[in-house]
């Protein structure tokens, strides 16, 4: 099977991919089992490919161990124990097994979904490229060291097992080029151009000012101060993180506090939270009995709470300056949710008028790293072959 580009969002609540131009994602939650556990964790088979995306089971060995290790992953981990342990702590991308297993079981999938030979279980993929949150590249002496790093633990060969009933088989895979971008700053590509690489109309707005992206993830906030016509930042001060304030926590600190007895997992209440933050109507109904409880009123108060700490870092990093023009976007998995209370608290402050013109959520903000890393990767292959193409003419 050959695959031209394979582009990733290792993000802390959902793991987002597109793949040759297919775009999915997996609740982050990876749980690791033994192997005895791992042999007769599964009682019946699966046949469909949804639904082995929903129960995957893959073993592999990891970096320079030796021994197989056995891995939940998605849906069917969500509900085990340690599912959602990573969430109260930054995790080191470079170096957690969760990016590197979510590789692994996104390729899985695809194969299982669009391989048009079931035994062709080698995988060639030409070009992969995901991104690293500010705090992670600051760690290092330069950004590169970081980014160079996390290319480095997907290019190459990779062999992993799956183990789910009806999909057993062995995967070989060979990545020839990996590529690691940063988060936030990657987002600029979506701001600029659309899929098809053609200029969004609305880019013209960003060309005589500068442009914050406030990239809002379940774990980590980053913030990246882009020069006027969204340039590439061109300092390390221009890279800032909100740390302290992870989103997941803050959401499960409400569960556990307000609603232990309906929600007894994390997953479920961030799950519902996105289901109905459209609507900003947050009604749970349990469909046994008809009944429905209204939660709307504790849970708009804790996003417009949490919206309001945001804000006031986020003024600490990146505060408006009194000479230039600055806009702010607002993008992560996380912005569409707090779109309504972020609109809303700067509205109070600075007036709707200034608020809608110098304050967005784009309505792909969701998954605008993830489609920057596509558009800037479709533009690379495409001067790629052009290179190769002017060689041979």
């Amino acid at each position: 099977m050959k695959i031209s580009r394979f582009n990733k969002d290792c993000g802390n609540s959902v793991d987002m991919n597109i793949i040759d131009g297919y775009l999915f994602d997996f609740p982050t939650n990876v749980v690791e089992l033994q192997k005895e556990a791992a042999d007769s964790f599964f009682t019946d088979a699966v046949t469909a490919p949804e639904e082995f995306k929903k129960r995957i089971l893959l073993s592999t060995t990891i970096g320079d161990e030796e021994k197989e290790r056995y891995f939940l992953v998605g849906d069917i981990a969500a509900s085990q124990q340690l599912a959602n342990n990573h969430i109260n702590r930054l995790h080191n991308k470079i170096t957690s097994h969760i990016p590197y297993v979510t590789f692994l079981a996104a390729i899985a999938y695809y194969n299982a979904l669009h391989a048009k030979d079931q035994k062709d279980t080698s995988i060639e993929i030409d070009y992969f490229s995901t991104m690293l949150p500010i705090w992670l590249l600051k760690k290092e002496s330069t950004f590169g060291e970081a980014q160079k790093a996390m290319a480095n633990r997907f290019v190459g060969d990779h062999t992993f097992h799956i183990h789910t009933p009806g999909f057993e088989r062995e995967l070989k895979v060979s990545v020839e080029e990996s590529s690691c971008l940063k988060e936030g700053e990657i987002a600029r590509f979506a701001l600029k151009k659309d899929l098809t690489l053609q200029d969004r109309e609305d880019a013209n707005e960003y060309v005589e000012c500068e442009t914050v992206m406030v990239d809002i993830g379940g774990g980590s906030i980053d913030v990246v101060i882009l020069p006027e016509g969204l340039k590439a930042a061109n300092s390390r001060e221009s890279f800032q993180s909100i740390e302290g304030i992870p989103y997941l926590a803050h959401i499960d600190k409400l569960r556990k506090e307000k609603f232990p007895e309906l929600f007894t997992d994390l997953r479920a209440f961030d799950q519902f939270i996105l289901d109905n933050y459209s609507k900003q109507k947050f009604e749970l109904k349990n469909e046994n009995t008809g009944e429905s409880i209204d939660l709307t009123v504790q849970i708009k108060s804790s996003l417009k709470e949490y919206v309001e700490i945001l804000l006031a870092k986020l003024n600490d990093v990146a505060p408006p300056p009194a000479n230039k023009l600055r806009k702010y976007v607002y993008c992560g998995g996380v912005a569409p949710t707090l779109e309504v209370a972020i609109m809303n608290s700067m509205g109070e402050k600075i007036g709707e008028e200034r608020t809608e013109k110098y304050h967005k959520v784009p309505e792909d903000s969701r998954h605008l790293n993830l489609f920057g890393l596509e558009i800037r990767s479709i533009g690379y292959l495409q001067k790629k072959q052009a290179g190769k193409k002017a060689v041979k003419s």
